[in-house]
């Protein structure tokens, strides 16, 4: 792979982390101004911070190589592992992510929260699909 390659696949993991995070942060923010304080509320509060905070780490990683790789003109080898666990943390963070989007329906109504939980499975496996189809090209 070349620098200018891992360049851009660094920016892209940075640009899809960050944009990430931001919708868990509003969700957090919607759901803190507008809830009125139940368990389930608290429960979404809670599973959509985790997410934003996965995607956060895997946008720091993702930036700091971004920039190792830059400042050195080269591939940093050193730095596999932490990228490695970044994308692993970003994939949870996604499948987190769906999840309290699964669960946000059930704040509104048994209609909503069936149909949000049909849709987040169906995402879920499409997802689950789309990543073990890009993974099985490099074994």
């Amino acid at each position: 792979m070349t620098v200018e390659n891992y360049l851009a696949e660094a920016a892209a993991l940075a640009g899809l982390a960050g944009i990430m995070a931001g919708f868990s942060l509003a969700a957090v923010i919607q759901l803190l101004t507008t809830s009125s304080g139940g368990t389930l509320a608290t429960a979404g509060i809670v599973v959509f911070a985790a997410a934003s905070v996965m995607f956060l780490y895997s946008l720091i990683v993702a930036v700091l190589s971004l920039a190792a790789a830059a400042e050195l003109n080269r591939i940093p080898a050193e730095l596999d592992n932490l990228n490695v666990g970044a994308l692993l943390i970003m994939f949870g963070a996604i499948y987190v992510f769906i999840g309290g989007i699964g669960m946000a329906g059930w704040m509104r109504s048994r209609t909503a929260g069936l149909l949000t939980t049909i849709f987040a499975l169906l995402s879920a496996c499409l997802i689950t699909y789309a990543i073990g189809s890009v993974i099985s090209l490099f074994m």
